[in-house]
């Protein structure tokens, strides 16, 4: 990652998923952050700052930032919040994090209940493609563009929230040109978008 291309205050390339998980179980919540100066992260759980000691876990790998909860209880149940500072400015993403009984909660493999589908946009114009899944717990999402990871930029806003994702590029340019792919956990959709064609979406 380029940081010189992200100066300012910090910004949320991605942003935390929310997790829905049984007693006992792991929970990774992580995020990709920029910033220049590179900011100071912390995490916190209803509103209260969180301490990277016993059962809680922070890490920082370059631009990913990362909190783990081991072996989940009940009272882990709740909202957080991953907060970002320089001396340029702040932000910050919230998650929701549901820890049931093992009988509660069933995992479902993810299907896709709505697929992007492949279109043809001028020069200039704008595209949004978007997904949803039906899973459990909810699905982490990745955008990809010919294979390769797609993160956020000032043309490239991706949203992800509960079942469902949303990719949009403003003032499309040649160069967008390309099969885009939205993933989900042990399942796959594809759709592309080029400049003067129409291509069909590729479903594996």
């Amino acid at each position: 990652m380029e940081q010189n291309l992200f100066g300012g205050a910090p910004r949320f390339l991605t942003r935390p998923k929310a997790f829905s998980l049984c007693v006992g179980r792991d929970a990774s919540l992580s995020c990709t952050i920029v910033g220049n100066p590179v900011p100071v992260v912390t995490w916190e759980k209803d509103k209260m700052l969180l301490s990277a000691a016993g059962r809680f876990k922070t890490v920082e790998d370059g631009d990913v930032y990362r909190l783990t909860i081991y072996d989940l209880t009940l009272e882990d149940s709740g909202q957080y919040m991953c907060r970002a500072k320089n001396n340029v400015g702040e932000a910050y993403a919230a998650v929701t994090l549901k820890v049931g009984l093992p009988e509660t909660v069933i995992d479902r493999a993810p299907v896709f209940t709505v697929k992007p589908v492949s279109t043809r946009v001028g020069l200039g114009g704008d595209v949004t493609f978007y997904c949803r899944v039906a899973a459990h717990p909810a699905p982490n999402f990745d955008w990809e563009k010919d294979g390769r990871y797609l993160g956020e930029t000032n043309r490239i806003k991706i949203i992800s929230e509960n079942e469902s994702s949303s990719l949009r590029i403003q003032s499309v340019r040649s160069l967008d040109s390309g099969t885009y792919t939205c993933q989900s956990l042990l399942s796959k959709v594809l759709a592309s978008v080029q400049r003067g064609c129409c291509i069909t979406p590729i479903f594996c």
